[in-house]
């Protein structure tokens, strides 16, 4: 589940209010909250994006009777009250360059258009996917509502700013060296190749920390694998850093700077919507205009 999932679980746990989660499968971080009740809907094939397009067709099935809807993966097959769009899988191909949809973008397409077309009203983490859905969905705007993803400031926040030295020191790190924190689970799509391009002719003292289960082969890269620890990383570093292709808002962006570490920005990400100097340091997404702020 993503961040802004477990957040909304458990922000309605919080405040008492019994819920039904649906997923395909449940790994929750620590214990489960109260009043909340998981149906596992498994996948049946080996095959992720049948398995996906299955969800989205039979999850509905399982809502409880009488109780709001908030349809949060492509939930087909009924009316919901609302919907939260972290960005849409048409906008997602244009920027991966795919001109022509294949079956499974076209099913995914098809169930994102029913979701939005069954909501009572919409929220989405940026403005950039707000008109998204209006001009590729033919979305009714008055029904769809920007709300940029809260940070969790009781996690992400400046107390590990007085152990910074030894946090650096535990990860490799000399005083002068310049650590880029770059978290990332998908390096392509995050825009790792730019990076490591832009960085190419740049001081040897550069330091790009990868922060996420797959290894990033570079010499200037240090690979830290998959992290909890993130605002000590954050804090640990002097710049983060992401050069996304599509990225629907971007929570890296407030997380750092809330631990007190400003963030390279393209501006392909929804957050540089509403961060900026010297919190977010934003670039056009080529070598050249990175290069210019690094």
């Amino acid at each position: 589940m993503d961040r802004h999932v477990l957040d909304l679980i458990n922000g309605f746990s919080l405040r008492g209010v019994p819920v039904r989660v649906i997923a395909r499968t449940v790994a929750w971080p620590g214990s489960q909250p109260d009043n909340v009740e998981f149906v596992v809907l498994p996948d049946r094939t080996p095959f992720q994006r049948f398995n996906n397009n299955r969800f989205d067709h039979k999850a509905y099935g399982y809502i409880k009777d009488g109780w709001p809807v908030i349809g949060i993966s492509r939930v087909t097959g009924g009316p919901v009250d609302l919907s939260v769009s972290g960005g849409t899988h048409l906008a997602h191909l244009i920027d991966k360059g795919k001109k022509k949809p294949g079956y499974f973008d076209k099913q995914v397409i098809a169930n994102e258009k029913a979701l939005y077309t069954n909501s009572r009203a919409i929220v989405t983490h940026s403005r950039r996917v707000h008109d998204e859905i209006v001009r590729d969905y033919q979305i009714d705007p008055a029904k769809i509502h920007v709300l940029y993803p809260p940070v969790d400031t009781g996690f992400f926040n400046m107390t590990l700013q007085r152990e910074r030295d030894r946090i650096r020191e535990s990860l490799g790190v000399g005083k002068d060296q310049f650590l880029l924190l770059f978290p990332s689970n998908n390096h392509e799509l995050k825009g790792a190749d730019l990076i490591l391009k832009a960085l190419e002719k740049q001081d040897t003292s550069f330091v790009l920390a990868v922060a996420g289960k797959k290894e990033l082969k570079h010499p200037k890269v240090l690979n830290l694998g998959f992290r909890q620890d993130m605002p000590a990383l954050y804090t640990a570093a002097d710049a983060t850093i992401l050069a996304s292709k599509y990225e629907a808002f971007g929570l890296v962006g407030p997380e750092s700077i809330s631990c007190g570490t400003p963030v390279l920005f393209s501006d392909t990400i929804g957050a540089a919507e509403v961060l900026s100097e010297p919190g977010c340091y934003c670039f056009k997404r080529s070598v050249e205009d990175l290069r210019g702020i690094a």
